[in-house]
């Protein structure tokens, strides 16, 4: 694979991608990671690194002087960084970009005559539009912004690739829906570092439900939080691990103090909320993939987890946990009241589900 195969894998944030080409690194497949991450972050040689670090600050640094700036300088990056990436790409057999950040650069590399992919870690994104915007409209809330600078990026690139990487099959039936050739569509499922999501060494907390997400529309807080209030017992909490988009503090009503909200932590934090939970939820509306969900079990917690989710690429219904409609708030405190009227069933899912990740 190494001598027929070299790979340019182009982003300038790191979400999977920098996992990715550490994978394509230790297969010996990989030309270079071009990116807008420090070294200490990317974990590559050197050498296998191009790095453009200013650009980002930049945004970050802008972003906070002037609130409301970020849009216009998102567009600033991602074209900057862009225009620089061409010129860093190498000799490969294939560059693989981040969706909308590597549009010049891909269509450079076919240019050149090199295969090229674009990365989705989504669904189609104008697939992900209208259920964001239906569902704005069903709860009587703003639309969310999707920058038309960056729909028509991630159009061309959908029409210009070779495949579309996708991580599930939700995402590549989205993809589907909107008249891409199936062959084209690829699904490449994320994996999850099963030595840092580890099982606990200390009891869990008995009734102790986490999601880990964040909060606003898109992962279904609003279901999550009907659901929980529903629930006929008193012993149960919710605690939900993540930012907290505008506005959705007051809608989900937080200062009850019923339901937990941590806001953004660290990594380590969310492994520690995972180790001494009872039971994982997360209830998307759509999801490329719920890298999360992998986490979680690979924590051995049993998961409840809507069909946009992509969960059914790990966890077989009633196995390592329980699979719901999205939108449905009374299938997930049908879900819950489940589990936690059964703990031994909820600790043998959540056995099944470390199993099936490592």
């Amino acid at each position: 694979m190494s001598e027929a195969m070299r790979a340019t894998i182009v982003s300038a944030y790191p979400f999977h991608m920098i996992d990715q080409a550490r994978q394509v690194s230790r297969l010996g497949a990989l030309e270079r990671m071009v990116t807008a991450m420090p070294l200490s972050r990317v974990g590559l040689p050197r050498e296998q690194v191009r790095r453009r670090l200013y650009g980002s600050g930049f945004r970050y640094v802008a972003s906070k002087a002037f609130p409301g700036s970020d849009r216009a300088l998102s567009r600033v990056v991602m074209r900057d960084f862009d225009r620089w990436a061409i010129g860093q790409i190498g000799t490969p057999t294939v560059v693989n970009g981040l969706s909308g950040f590597a549009t010049g650069t891909l269509e450079e590399a076919a240019r050149r005559g090199i295969g090229v992919c674009c990365d989705r870690g989504s669904w189609h994104i104008l697939e992900q539009k209208q259920v964001l915007d239906d569902e704005a409209d069903r709860i009587g809330c703003e639309r969310a912004w999707f920058d038309p600078f960056v729909v028509e990026r991630e159009l061309r690139e959908y029409d210009l690739v070779d495949r579309v990487i996708v991580p599930s099959e939700p995402a590549r039936q989205s993809f589907i829906r909107r008249g891409s050739e199936p062959y084209k569509i690829a699904k490449v499922p994320y994996g999850v570092d099963i030595d840092a999501f580890a099982l606990p060494t200390a009891p869990r907390r008995p009734g102790a439900i986490v999601s880990v997400a964040a909060v606003g529309m898109q992962k279904g807080h609003r279901y999550l939080a009907e659901a929980f209030r529903s629930l006929a017992t008193n012993s149960a909490t919710l605690t939900l691990v993540g930012s907290i988009d505008p506005g959705w503090e007051e809608r989900l009503d937080l200062g009850r103090g019923d339901i937990q909200a941590t806001g953004s932590v660290s990594r380590d934090r969310v492994i520690e909320e995972l180790q001494q939970a009872s039971v994982f939820v997360l209830g998307s509306l759509h999801d490329g993939f719920g890298l999360v969900l992998a986490q979680a079990m690979a924590c051995g917690l049993p998961v409840v987890a809507t069909e946009a989710t992509g969960v059914r690429e790990l966890v077989t219904d009633g196995v390592e946990g329980l699979i719901v409609s999205p939108g449905d708030s009374q299938a997930l405190a049908r879900a819950f009241e489940e589990l936690l009227a059964d703990p031994e069933r909820a600790r043998e899912m959540g056995m099944a589900d470390r199993k099936s990740v490592v």
